[in-house]
């Protein structure tokens, strides 16, 4: 569970920048810290050692590194290797003229063909600097890096996160296509931040953007201009849960979702279970820090007190992200102090958030009975651990997971048994329905492997619907509109710059004169004016005006119907008929929109109304919304308007200094880079020969 940032930044303190950030990932990883820059010689300059970020990355460091525009970062929490200096990273490797340093979150757990590709015998080798060498063979059959990695990443059977420096000036990032760990994109003043976690974005007054979505790149040249790409075949998106029970700071926005949020929750359902077994408590104890907000959930749901009796150490560290379970044994038996005070007497449940090797629970439970307690409850905030992870997490043995022997028995039978293991009155799981339920999904959409679930690679694939619609050639976009089409423009320079696989094939305007048909015909593509001259409540001359819409349509025969500033409401029949001939219908919008009728959602400034209709922008800004930003989303029938399946979005922070002016540049400008990234996305998809215009594919 390693940590792992990239940035580029004008200011040329990159450096210093990837340090702040990779302390506030302190907690991902405590064995080794490392940086890689681009100096002012262009060449890659990488520096890592054993400990701390702090000791690592010291001032000293940084100041031999000099100026730079780029760096990448890691913290290193081992799940294969030894604790050593061979296996931090980044990984700096050259070869000929090529040469790339690479920062690594996740596991490969079979590198049997990357091993073959290189005729490499040795199966000690980390599995990042296999990929790497591999990477470094295959450069130089590729125009690029960035289609390097496109070619690459599908062969690899895993779950990761990669950051990467070029030796022609690029930072890379990129994500599993199961969107398994999690990954942002941020904004530092100019430039980039590209974290595992939004925390490191806070650390170094980022501004959270988006998560990078499953499957994509996001390349970043010299010059400070980002663009996407998305790479291999498409998977059911699986967000590990185990990263929102314990991994993640509980202050970080993942995928959506405040962690913390969601614990509370989680904590909130715990205390409904505990209710329903009819125990009668006096105090909640929970076990810092990561327990805490399951533990406050469980104390607003029995309505009793929350007594700090249990004092961690903060200088001890994560026990479970400690190497080997020997280390772990010891930094558990001086990582926590009993304060007696307010539990003598008392029946107490102790909460955490998780138990997976049981390391800390019986020795904590029996401090607490020599304390005074009279009756000692444990309640975990998710299922009980028992399979292995070999995807990024230490779970390498089932004999390490004592839940792992009674995984066949029902829920309150395992209760049961590990009760009797750690000496507790009893134990308490929330179970998995639960679990992900407070979390934000059902559990099909979480990776949950270590709870019982199947796993992502050699478990039962996700079968898509399957597009009868062949692909010819390339994708076909249709386009309408009603003004300039200012972001059209966009689509037609990332197909005449080769950097989107795509034909446009008409752009259609409901208005006479409008200069979007002007900028269609500069570049030599097929336009068409079908006017509507009726009125909108009128429903005959709607119909009428559709069937002639339709008509175009079904002669154009697109893949895709992109609506760009097309002020005309389409009606049911209409996209029921598109929908049969699986045209997919996307609109762009500059505001976060949910893909219900939900009238509020979460971002990472809080929780804001979602705004629809005309000239949101100026709502938000009247409104002084603390962020805003811009949707792109599917359109299909039954939904109102600007209601439909999230394809993506980004967030637009609002500024104390913003002016109506300067914030609508930053909507505009962010609404340049997501909308054909949006594009790309919805191409790879139907590329793969699913089918999305029902709706029922989950972006």
């Amino acid at each position: 569970m390693c940590g792992v940032i990239g940035i580029w930044t004008a200011s040329n303190h990159a450096s210093y920048f990837v340090k702040r950030g990779l302390s506030a990932l302190q907690h991902r990883g405590q064995e080794s810290a490392g940086i890689s820059i681009i100096n002012s010689q262009n060449k890659i300059i990488t520096y890592k050692n054993m400990g701390l970020v702090p000791s690592v990355l010291s001032d000293a460091v940084l100041h031999k590194l000099g100026k730079n525009k780029f760096a990448i970062g890691h913290n290193r929490y081992g799940t294969s290797g030894n604790a050593s200096l061979d296996n931090a990273q980044p990984f700096y490797l050259k070869q000929g003229k090529y040469a790339l340093s690479i920062a690594h979150n996740g596991n490969i757990p079979d590198t049997s063909n990357l091993r073959k590709e290189l005729g490499e015998r040795k199966r000690t080798l980390s599995d990042t600097l296999l990929v790497a060498r591999v990477l470094l063979k295959k450069r130089q059959e590729f125009s690029s890096w960035q289609e390097t990695f496109e070619k690459v990443l599908p062969i690899l059977a895993g779950a990761y996160n990669f950051v990467a420096l070029t030796d022609d000036n690029t930072l890379l990032g990129m994500r599993d296509p199961y969107g398994i760990w999690p990954l942002c994109l941020g904004k530092l003043g100019d430039g980039w931040v590209i974290a595992s976690e939004s925390v490191a974005l806070d650390a170094i007054g980022a501004e959270f953007v988006r998560d990078v979505a499953p499957g994509e790149i996001i390349t970043i040249t010299a010059h400070g201009k980002l663009y996407s790409s998305f790479f291999g075949e498409t998977k059911r998106v699986q967000h590990s849960l185990f990263e929102y029970v314990y991994f993640a700071r509980p202050d970080s926005f993942i995928n959506g979702r405040r962690v913390r949020a969601g614990r509370e929750e989680s904590g909130r359902l715990l205390g409904e279970r505990i209710k329903s077994k009819g125990l009668q408590l006096d105090v909640v104890v929970p076990i810092f820090e990561s327990g805490y907000p399951a533990a406050r959930g469980v104390a607003r749901s029995l309505q009793i007190p929350l007594v700090d009796a249990i004092t961690t150490s903060n200088y001890v560290g994560r026990t479970f992200i400690q190497p080997g379970q020997e280390n772990r044994t010891r930094a558990v038996s001086g990582k926590h102090n009993i304060v007696p005070d307010e539990i003598v007497g008392k029946k107490i449940v102790v909460v955490d958030d998780s138990a997976v090797r049981l390391t800390t629970s019986r020795s904590l439970i029996e401090a607490l009975k020599d304390a005074g307690a009279t009756e000692v409850y444990f309640a975990v905030a998710s299922p009980p651990v028992v399979n292995r992870c070999d995807l990024g997490i230490d779970m390498r043995n089932k004999k390490h997971l004592p839940a792992a022997a009674f995984e066949k028995d029902p829920l309150p039978v395992i209760e049961e048994k590990v009760s009797q293991l750690i000496n507790a009155d009893a134990m308490i799981y929330l179970p998995i329905d639960e679990t992900t339920k407070a979390f934000g999904s059902a559990k099909e959409n979480f990776y949950y492997t270590p709870f019982g679930g199947s796993h992502p690679l050699r478990g039962k694939q996700t079968k898509f619907t399957k597009r009868k619609k062949q692909i010819d050639k390339k994708p076909k976009i249709a386009i309408f509109l009603s003004g300039k089409g200012t972001f059209v423009q966009d689509i037609i320079d990332g197909i005449e710059q080769h950097t989107l696989n795509a034909q446009i094939i008409g752009v259609l305007s409901n208005k006479e004169g409008v200069y979007g048909i002007t900028r269609a015909k500069k570049h030599n593509l097929p336009t068409n004016v079908i006017t509507f001259t009726g009125k909108r409540s009128d429903k005959h001359a709607r119909k009428e005006y559709e069937e002639k819409l339709l008509a175009y349509l079904k002669e154009l025969k697109p893949d895709v119907l992109l609506l760009s500033g097309w002020l005309f409401i389409l009606g049911d029949d209409f996209l029921k008929e598109l929908s049969k001939l699986q045209i997919v219908v996307i609109n762009h919008h500059p505001a976060l929109l949910t893909s219900d009728a939900t009238v509020t959602l979460a971002t990472s400034r809080g929780t804001i109304p979602v705004l629809r209709g005309e000239n949101v922008w100026e709502e938000t800004f009247e409104k002084k919304l603390p962020v805003s930003g811009i949707s792109v989303h599917q359109i299909l029938p039954g939904d109102s308007v600007d209601i439909g399946p999230v394809i993506m979005k980004a967030e637009v922070r609002v500024r104390t200094d913003d002016t109506i002016d300067s914030w609508r540049k930053r909507m505009d400008d962010t609404e340049h880079l997501l909308l054909p990234t949006a594009i790309k996305r919805v191409l790879h998809v139907i590329e793969n020969k699913i089918d999305v215009s029902n709706g029922e594919f989950q972006w």
